[in-house]
């Protein structure tokens, strides 16, 4: 998948290009993909074929909706990327 440059997603994954896991039929219709250009709720990642994958809310401290399953990562690779920044995130306003 592709991440936008500059997003919370790519900064947190340090990359653009990421590969991740999907378990589920669910999806953004892509008739509506429009509606989200230039507001606060953005796609901030897509898949192969443009469909949105990542949302994030501008100007909000940490909002990051996916469609992929963090929770399936292998526990060998350790906790997820977004995990990680989202516990790191609370212990700056703890």
């Amino acid at each position: 998948m592709t991440l936008a440059p500059g997003s919370m997603a790519a900064r947190i994954f340090g990359a653009t290009e990421i590969e991740e896991h999907f378990q589920c039929s669910y999806g953004l219709n892509p008739r509506y993909q429009p509606l989200f250009d230039g507001g606060a709720l953005w796609i901030s990642g897509a898949g192969d074929a443009g469909e949105a994958r990542v949302v994030e809310l501008r100007g909000a401290p940490f909002f990051i909706g996916t469609l992929f399953l963090p929770q399936l990562r292998p526990a060998a690779e350790g906790p997820h990327p977004l995990i990680r920044a989202f516990i790191a995130h609370l212990l700056t306003r703890a």
